[in-house]
């Protein structure tokens, strides 16, 4: 098995078991280093002396790394990002005369979970789009054809399940909820369920007008509150752009954005 995919593996794992952890890559080097740029490790609070997976080189320059992957995770940044330059001999007390940057990305189980059901056109325009900003994404779909069309992302896992309903208890707490399936009956399905599990921070669900007045008649009539179906946010996006994938993606976007920013605790 490659490095690479060992290296990916481990972050889905730490993903699914709800693990925060640092990700620490070497991005630019000049003179002597103890590895080249590209390697890169894994860190976890847990992380003594040595990475939960990967290396960057060993010795002073990695027992750097990690304390300071270990800070960031215990200071709770509110960036995400971190690059630092090194002198190895100034900095560190290294022999070797090397400069080097370090990229830290912190990973958090807590942070913006968007939870995206379907993985047709829009959802296809949509996810690497949210994969620029600072959330971790679950995409869920009945077609393995159309999840493997997604960009392998380590803030990305796909779930392929003929019956998507029976993904919801696996998804973070507070995920905000996006259905774009293939079909209105799917949306309400997914909907009950969700609400009959949890009551999420947002939920958006693609469609018309007149859809949102079915869809919203229909919850109602399974026992759903009028307060919850008030929240639900249908047609989902914010009114721009035209009706295609690219600008639908856009919209909904800056409405997960807006809405974000304009609820966060105080």
């Amino acid at each position: 098995m490659s490095r690479y995919l060992l290296h990916h593996q481990s972050i889905q794992q730490l993903i699914s078991q709800h693990v925060n952890f640092v990700s620490v890559v070497i991005t630019q080097m000049q003179g002597s280093a103890p590895q080249e740029p590209g390697a890169k490790m894994l860190v976890i609070a847990d992380s003594t002396d040595s990475p939960y997976e990967g290396t960057i080189g060993g010795g002073r320059l990695e027992l750097f790394a990690i304390t300071h992957a270990k800070k960031l995770l215990a200071e709770n940044h509110a960036s995400n990002t971190q690059t630092l330059d090194l002198n190895l001999q100034s900095d560190i007390g290294m022999t070797c005369g090397g400069v080097v940057q370090l990229f830290f990305e912190v990973y958090r189980h807590d942070q913006w979970n968007i939870a995206v059901f379907g993985a047709g056109h829009v959802a296809q325009a949509l996810i690497p789009l949210l994969l620029t900003l600072s959330c971790q994404v679950q995409c869920i779909d009945n077609r393995e054809a159309w999840t493997n069309k997604l960009p392998k992302h380590p803030a990305l896992t796909t779930i392929t399940h003929n019956d998507m309903t029976q993904v919801v208890k696996r998804l973070p707490k507070n995920s905000y909820i996006i259905s774009v399936t293939q079909g209105h009956c799917e949306d309400v399905k997914i909907i009950q369920h969700i609400l009959a599990d949890r009551t999420p921070p947002y939920i958006g669900i693609i469609g018309s007008d007149s859809k949102s007045v079915l869809l919203k008649k229909e919850l109602l009539a399974a026992g759903v509150s009028s307060q919850m179906t008030a929240k639900i946010h249908c047609p989902i996006g914010l009114p721009l752009g035209q009706d295609i994938p690219a600008e639908i993606a856009i919209s909904i976007a800056a409405q997960l954005i807006q809405f974000r920013d304009n609820n966060q605790p105080s």
